[in-house]
């Protein structure tokens, strides 16, 4: 039998960026009989302010993790639906892919927000009900649609587009060591696209990023916030889907689970805990020129680069060994790098806050 991770995980069946495209949505759904969407309350409230839904929908409004309990409850309420409509950032949109894989129907998705690469990838990431990682779901079907309006996104909460930006990030620095230390892999094309989709994607991000958040600040399309977008949704999402296990999460993300099981987090955005996981990634890896190489690009764009940027005021050596031993777990994903210590990354962290971050 295949093993999972040897899967190649396409993107959405059908992939549309289009100025106004949320607004043709009706075109397709017609073809269904029971659709229900999925969605938060800012963003189904910016969504109708925008575009009307189609005719005959149930909608489901939720606010919380995307968690089982979460999922049993929509999934009730869904339970003739024939296709299942996400509107919404990264953990709607991964609760409605995660109902529509246990109803067993299609999925469309219409991220509104550049947050994540969600609205292209065919797994979701499963919290608890308090907002600790669980785990990663692979779903059986691909995305039937991801629909995404440039136009509508250009006016998002800017916060959202930036966690995008470092979330994406991440896929090089994660994905690359994976690949190089793994000195006995017989690398498959398809391994071999996903490192340079990884690539390509830093390099759009780190050059483009400033000139992206410049439209949105000033309400301007421009060709370098489409590019922006489309890195972090669909192109990010091809990386572990066709790299598998040598394209999915490292140690920046293994440190963002950690991070996750500490209160003071839980208001702080996904891409954010893991921008700072890649600060912590790459003083494990001693690549600290790389580190300071970086920084310029978090302060300009915000990231964080210390606890203090995660709330994390007080408590914090108590908080470096909650992140330092899940980030170690046997079953985390920081061992596909390297057998760290949790004394390991509580001094990569005490290096950031100590010293790196401060010159």
């Amino acid at each position: 039998m295949t093993k999972s991770d040897e899967v190649v995980r396409s993107g959405p069946n059908q992939y549309i960026c289009e100025d106004g495209i949320f607004k043709d949505l009706a075109t397709f759904t017609e073809t269904f009989q029971t659709p229900v969407v999925v969605t938060g309350y800012k963003s189904f409230e910016a969504f109708q302010d925008y575009a009307p839904l189609p005719p005959k929908v149930k909608v489901y409004q939720h606010d919380g993790y995307c968690s089982d309990e979460a999922i049993r409850s929509i999934s009730e309420f869904a339970s003739d639906s024939d296709v299942i409509i996400g509107i919404g950032g990264g953990v709607v949109l991964d609760t409605a892919k995660s109902v529509a894989d246990h109803l067993g129907v299609e999925v469309i998705t219409l991220p509104t927000v550049a947050g994540t690469c969600a609205a292209a990838t065919p797994l979701s990431v499963m919290y608890d009900d308090t907002g600790a990682f669980v785990r990663v779901d692979y779903h059986t079907r691909t995305i039937h649609v991801a629909l995404v309006d440039p136009t509508f996104l250009l006016s998002s909460p800017m916060e959202y587009a930036k966690s995008g930006i470092s979330d994406s990030l991440a896929k090089w620095y994660e994905a690359e060591p994976i690949i190089h230390n793994d000195q006995h892999a017989d690398l498959s094309i398809m391994v071999k696209v996903a490192l340079d989709h990884a690539s390509y994607i830093k390099d759009i991000l780190l050059d483009e990023s400033r000139a992206a958040i410049e439209s949105m600040e000033s309400s301007t399309m421009s060709p370098s916030f489409k590019n922006v977008v489309e890195a972090i949704i669909p192109l990010s999402g091809t990386v572990g889907g066709y790299g598998g296990k040598y394209g999915r999460t490292a140690g920046a993300h293994a440190i963002h689970n950690g991070l996750s099981f500490i209160d003071e987090t839980h208001t702080v955005l996904h891409g954010h805990k893991v921008a700072y996981g890649i600060l912590v990634q790459l003083v494990l890896e001693g690549k600290l020129d790389e580190v300071k190489n970086l920084l310029p690009f978090y302060h300009d764009l915000g990231f964080p680069s210390s606890l203090e940027g995660l709330n994390i005021v007080d408590s914090k050596d108590q908080a470096m060994k909650t992140v330092a031993a899940h980030a170690v777990k046997p079953d985390e994903t920081l061992q596909l790098i390297s057998s760290f210590t949790e004394s390991d990354v509580v001094e990569a962290m005490k290096d950031l806050e100590n010293a790196l971050v401060k010159r």
